[in-house]
């Protein structure tokens, strides 16, 4: 689970509605308010089909791609079909408006342009 630095999330967050996600990863957490915006859980059961199987926890849902964590690598071909659909069901509630990076980058990479890149690295 992408649990990393949550306080500088909140502050880079805070312009949208506080119900967006920032990225999504084998297990995919969301709350109920969350999986309402979305059509709720049979809605999202549907369109992720068995490959992705959805686990009720207390307070929302749990979203797992696939059968078993995966690395993927698009240089050599290697796409995970199963993160690909979560990342596509979840789209709407991911934040997008980051105004500063999540990565410490070199010049010539241009730090909020690659965060952007990381969290779509699954489209």
């Amino acid at each position: 689970m992408d649990f990393s630095d949550p306080l500088h999330f909140e502050v880079e967050s805070d312009l949208g509605d506080g119900r967006q996600i920032k990225s999504i990863n084998w297990l995919t957490v969301i709350n109920e308010e969350i999986v309402g915006k979305l059509g709720g859980q049979g809605a999202l059961a549907k369109e992720l089909g068995e490959s992705c199987p959805i686990h009720g926890i207390d307070g929302g849902l749990i979203i797992q791609a696939g059968s078993e964590p995966q690395l993927g690598d698009v240089n050599r071909g290697l796409v995970l079909d199963d993160y690909r659909r979560v990342a596509k069901v979840l789209e709407p509630v991911r934040f997008n408006d980051y105004r500063r990076g999540l990565f410490v980058l070199p010049e010539p990479y241009d730090k909020i342009e690659e965060t952007r890149r990381w969290l779509r690295r699954f489209e």
